[in-house]
């Protein structure tokens, strides 16, 4: 199955999106319920999240570069 994740190429929205994600896995409740399990699917959860942060920046990045690209090509 594929899963497709758009990239909103504003920085700020992603980091807001991927702080917001990550302090509510980091949250503590039920500490009795609180085992290994659920600390590996946090983590998966969390490291999911930094992948997805990871592939924003790269297409800011990418499409940033391109940009610069065309204008040096106009200038030119």
């Amino acid at each position: 199955m594929k899963n497709n994740i758009y990239s909103t190429l504003d920085l700020s929205k992603s980091l807001s999106h991927f702080q917001e994600k990550v302090t509510k896995l980091l949250e503590l409740t039920n500490i009795s319920e609180f085992d290994g399990i659920l600390l590996k699917l946090r983590e998966g959860e969390i490291r999911e999240s930094a992948l997805i942060l990871a592939g924003e920046c790269i297409a800011l990045l990418i499409n940033n570069l391109s940009k610069s690209q065309d204008f040096l090509d106009e200038w030119h």
